[in-house]
């Protein structure tokens, strides 16, 4: 008998994150890093911009691991 040491709640929320930040690495990987690529004065603008793409990103992948964990149920033995 699988015994589970954590609370099904919490075993969701953690696959959720880890989904997500995946998603966001692979998400992210392509897209280059405003500092890095702009040394002009319209660094603010970029960096907010950049930020507010960044942050849909991992809304995004938040969004699909809840849709995997919805299928797949991982924790349901639990």
């Amino acid at each position: 008998m699988i015994e589970c040491k954590i609370g099904i709640y919490l075993g969701y929320l953690m696959a959720i994150y880890t989904i997500s930040s995946m998603y966001y690495l692979i998400a992210t990987s392509c897209i280059g890093t405003p500092f890095k690529d702009s040394l002009t004065e319209k660094q603010i603008a970029i960096k907010k911009q950049s930020a507010k793409l960044r942050k849909n990103i991992f809304l995004q992948g938040i969004g699909i691991g809840i849709v995997l964990c919805l299928v797949f149920r991982p924790f349901r033995k639990c």
